[in-house]
């Protein structure tokens, strides 16, 4: 089966961004068994990311768009070309975020691959590239939401985010929409499938949750009393996380724990306040971070906002390393305590548990293990790739 997908980000597996690492696991395993064309956004520094991809015989087509500019030059560039996007959001039509990536140099990519291939299917990751569904009305077409947009906002709004109010009354009235333009959607968490069904999207939904590899072969030990916490911080959901975790969580955990976090593009005034407080580390990007998630004793993610599965979960029970999450963090993942996941509805009752738990370490110890089989069980190579050509077979013969 010839299949072309669409990408707002680029897929690698060193990235800071969940979606991309998500995006790659996928991508790899489907080209073993299918010929494979990328139309995808690059930032300006992922060039040497493409080999990979192309040496796993995944034919590659890369539009360049570089992101979060820090050069003077850089942010004016920036701002110049977001121009139109942030008068689509200032007439209400849709959210800055989806209209930045309506690109004519993408568009005219995609025409190009479509007119010079015969793609039995398409595979469009994210909500934010609708914009280019017009172009392949007449081949069967797959949407997968990693979160669904409306739902983000509601929450951001319901904590008194004030740019979210406005911003969910967009994303309302435009997401099922855009839904509507594909064949099939995909979501990955049964929660995002109920939200979208009650927001009045009327088909099937498939949910295909994210692949997750358990890596065995890194042999480190556990460091006694540590916590972790991981993420990209262009995300406001990890940087709010952050936020709790040094001033609401830290100083009240009964005895001394050295809490790490790690990730690219914290905040510099979490930065300052890191430096600040003894016992706490910003370790930046991680280049080996399964074998930096295997040391930690437990991880601890205050999600207050989001949707979609965070892969930060099961990432780190697939490393052997147990989780406190709340209900907002664990959605999407059926496990629970016996394996290694607990779920916490408030930050009293987070910190307690990181006080009852860190002194039985053992116990933690074997919690991990006991979460790297679950998250095998659930989210495998084998088990999300038959999930994939159940649904493309069932779209080739409608």
């Amino acid at each position: 089966m010839k299949l072309l997908f669409i990408t707002p980000y680029l897929p690698s597996e060193k990235s800071g961004h969940a979606g991309a690492k998500l995006i790659y696991q996928n991508i790899i395993s489907l080209s073993k068994l299918h010929k494979v064309s990328l139309a995808t956004f690059i930032d300006s520094n992922e060039e040497n990311m493409l080999n990979i991809l192309a040496n796993n015989g995944i034919d590659v087509h890369p539009v360049n768009y570089p992101r979060n500019q820090k050069s003077i030059l850089g942010k004016l560039v920036s701002g110049f070309r977001n121009i139109v996007p942030a008068l689509s959001y200032l007439i209400g039509k849709e959210p800055f975020f989806f209209a930045k990536y309506n690109k004519k140099r993408m568009r005219s990519l995609i025409s190009q691959l479509l007119s010079n291939n015969n793609f039995d299917l398409i595979q469009v990751e994210y909500n934010v590239m609708h914009h280019y569904s017009d172009l392949f009305v007449n081949i069967p077409s797959v949407l997968v939401f990693h979160d669904i947009s409306t739902k983000l906002y509601e929450r951001g709004k319901n904590l008194g985010i004030k740019t979210d109010r406005r911003l969910y009354s967009i994303a309302k009235k435009i997401e099922v929409g855009i839904a509507d333009k594909f064949d099939s959607i995909v979501t990955l968490t049964e929660e995002d499938k109920l939200y979208l069904i009650n927001l009045g999207y009327k088909r099937e939904i498939c949910v295909i949750p994210p692949q997750i590899n358990v890596v065995s072969n890194i042999d480190v030990s556990k460091k006694p009393n540590t916590i972790c916490f991981i993420g990209s911080y262009n995300r406001q959901p990890n940087v709010r996380a952050v936020e709790v975790l040094i001033n609401d969580i830290y100083n009240n955990i009964d005895f001394p724990v050295e809490l790490n976090i790690a990730g690219k593009s914290l905040p510099k005034y979490l930065q300052k306040e890191i430096r600040n407080t003894e016992g706490i580390n910003y370790l930046g990007f991680i280049d080996e971070i399964d074998e930096f998630i295997k040391t930690q004793m437990l991880m601890v993610a205050p999600i207050q906002l989001g949707a979609g599965l965070k892969m930060k979960i099961p990432h780190s029970l697939a490393n052997g390393t147990p989780v406190i999450t709340t209900p907002i963090g664990a959605e999407g993942i059926d496990i629970g305590s016996e394996n290694g996941l607990w779920v916490c509805d408030g930050i009293e009752i987070i910190i307690k548990k990181i006080n009852s738990l860190l002194i039985r370490q053992p116990i933690l110890i074997e919690r991990g293990k006991a979460g790297q089989n679950a998250v095998k069980k659930l989210f495998s190579e084998e088990v999300i790739l038959s999930r994939f050509d159940q649904l493309f077979s069932q779209l080739i013969k409608k």
